[in-house]
């Protein structure tokens, strides 16, 4: 049984006219086979092994789902754990990003020792905070994070064509007007402002119509999750997105900015401090069921557990690669835009990399006949 599956992206070109854009989805909907009939514990556990990326964020996700289903609420203490084992998966899978694989895409070298350097400092939040801290200001920013975030639109544009760093040179090379692959797929509300019908609404159609969870929709239309959507207040995501467009620039610049802001989010977390930004909530539902939602590199993760008897009778999880590989959201719209001529398959990489999927994808380009 292929656990993963894949995503197959197809582009069929005709002279000077946009391409036509098909995308097609292997990714299995297991939960219900895997964790129905499960102790929820046992569910929980499980559901950290089968997913290989945001592992931690499936295992918070599957406890919380459980326990909103049982109608327990954490401890304090808990409920801070979990928030800032979130908020570590998420800064490692930001930081590898930046240092890793978006390099090796635009044929730069990547930085192994820098990621290297994190994941071993991982299992203590104050050495992790301090590595972080010392690789945005030395590798990835060349600057105090304090002194970069309080750049302008202008700032940054200077920041990036002196090309100090690796990471700024990379957005240098992204050019100048508007973005690449700009979509206008509404965004998924974070979860610090999702409303309790919402999400309650969401849990309903996961558990009651089998398709929803592989090819979700958020008020009857395709919607876009990740850092974008939690960042777009951002003064200077605001003014590159007002100026240049919703596109590949604006998802990387999102995910930098959220990770440049992660070490004062971690601080939070360990002094106690909940507020601000939410990454962990839960709703205990009628009928022994609860919903849970989690922030992830990638977007915003569901999990809806209904209980019997104290064991998993429906499960789903409704996972950001399905909202932002929609047929018809994100990626589609952000593809559908590109001009074409050379280089289509490598812009066409770069937009769909920026949507982060958690599995393999292809992409195709043929001429329409």
């Amino acid at each position: 049984m292929n656990l993963e599956g894949r995503i197959d992206i197809q582009l069929k070109t005709r002279g000077v006219a946009p391409a036509t854009v098909a995308i097609q989805s292997s990714r299995p909907q297991l939960a219900q086979k895997l964790l129905g009939g499960r102790a929820p514990e046992e569910a929980a556990h499980l559901a950290g092994l089968i997913f290989s990326l945001c592992g931690k964020a499936q295992r918070v996700a599957a406890k919380a789902a459980c326990e909103a289903a049982s109608g327990v609420m954490p401890a304090a203490a808990v409920s801070r754990a979990r928030e800032t084992a979130v908020l570590l998966e998420l800064a490692q899978e930001h930081a590898w990003r930046f240092l890793l694989d978006w390099p090796q895409q635009q044929g730069m070298p990547p930085d192994q020792a820098g990621q290297s350097r994190l994941r071993q400092s991982a299992a203590d939040p104050t050495h992790f905070l301090e590595t972080l801290d010392e690789l945005l200001r030395t590798t990835l920013l060349g600057e105090a994070a304090d002194v970069w975030l309080a750049r302008g639109l202008a700032g940054f544009d200077a920041w990036r064509h002196a090309g100090a760093t690796a990471t700024a040179r990379l957005f240098a090379g992204l050019g100048e007007g508007a973005d690449i692959g700009i979509s206008q797929a509404g965004p998924l509300p974070p979860l610090a402002i999702l409303e309790d019908a919402e999400a309650h609404e969401l849990a309903r159609r996961a558990l009651d119509e089998p398709a929803f969870c592989g090819q979700p929709l958020w008020r009857g239309a395709p919607a876009e999750t990740g850092a974008l959507a939690r960042m777009r207040e951002q003064p200077l995501l605001a003014a590159w997105i007002a100026q240049r467009g919703c596109g590949a620039g604006a998802r990387l610049l999102a995910r930098l900015l959220e990770l440049t802001e992660l070490p004062a989010r971690l601080a939070e977390c360990s002094a106690g401090i909940l507020a601000g930004s939410i990454w962990v909530r839960a709703w205990p539902l009628s009928n022994n069921t609860g919903l849970a939602g989690v922030e992830t590199a990638r977007g915003l993760l569901f999990h809806v557990a209904r209980l019997r008897e104290g064991k998993v009778e429906q499960y789903r999880i409704v996972a950001p690669t399905e909202w932002n590989f929609h047929p018809a959201g994100p990626l589609c719209q952000a593809l559908a835009g590109l001009a074409p001529g050379d280089g289509l398959d490598a812009r066409a990489r770069l937009v769909a990399q920026s949507l982060d999927p958690c599995v393999a994808f292809g992409i195709e380009v043929s001429e329409a006949r």
